[in-house]
């Protein structure tokens, strides 16, 4: 997608993931952090799930890496207005070569960046603290995808059982494992398009038109997305 049409789809976006309002204020308290803690987030986007990891445990700090300058500065504006500017550094870079490690270390939907899950999960351990915590979110097939939704999305786990299952195999402990609902999905593709809809350009009308013929008649209902709290 072009980084203009990007950045216009991501307008509406509180998150860049199916995630609600409900479901993150639960992540933020299983995630406590405690004084002195570190967060790491890996493939941060705009970082808004560190912010509030950070904001909701005192004395904490956090740095969120991402390679998309336009989605750090989104953060970095929303650090300011919450007053976290001193507590956490949005770092423009490579996640899969950055060198930190947290008390909490937090991947969501970037674990194509280490070749797929089973990779990511491998790499992710080492950035994690003695008695640290991962927050790992990735896709996989709640029911079995077309021939062109496989193609599309590739090799995934098969259910919410495969996805923890993974996780268990590359040395987690799986403290938790649940999935997107079918409402969180449809309020995140929903926004995405109205981003593009609300800037009236003609290609950002079609890029939605494409992308809710994708999603209604392609991978809504068999396309899952995994929330695993896990443990090394």
């Amino acid at each position: 997608m072009p980084e203009g049409l990007l950045r216009l789809a991501r307008a509406g976006l509180t998150f860049d993931a199916p995630l609600s309002e409900e479901r993150a204020a639960g992540l933020v308290r299983r995630l406590a952090v405690a004084p002195g803690g570190h967060v790491l987030d890996l493939a941060c986007g705009w970082a808004e799930l560190l912010l509030r990891l950070v904001l909701a445990h005192p004395a904490t700090t956090g740095t969120g890496v991402d390679s998309d300058r336009a989605a750090l500065d989104r953060g970095r504006s929303r650090a300011a207005r919450l007053g976290l500017l001193d507590r956490v550094d949005l770092v423009e870079g490579d996640a899969t070569t950055f060198a930190d490690r947290g008390d909490v270390v937090v991947c969501v939907g970037a674990a194509q960046a280490w070749g797929g899950a089973g990779p990511a999960l491998a790499a992710l351990r080492e950035h994690l603290q003695p008695g640290g915590l991962l927050l790992f979110a990735d896709g996989f097939w709640a029911a079995e995808p077309a021939a062109a939704v496989r193609e599309r999305f590739g090799d995934l786990p098969a259910g919410l059982a495969g996805a923890a299952a993974l996780a268990a195999a590359a040395g987690y402990g799986v403290l938790a494992a649940d999935a997107s609902t079918p409402g969180e999905w449809d309020a995140f593709e929903a926004a995405r398009r109205a981003g593009l809809v609300r800037s009236g350009l003609p290609a950002a009308l079609e890029l939605a038109e494409e992308r809710r013929r994708a999603y209604e008649e392609g991978y809504r209902g068999s396309l899952g997305y995994a929330w695993l709290v896990l443990a090394a």
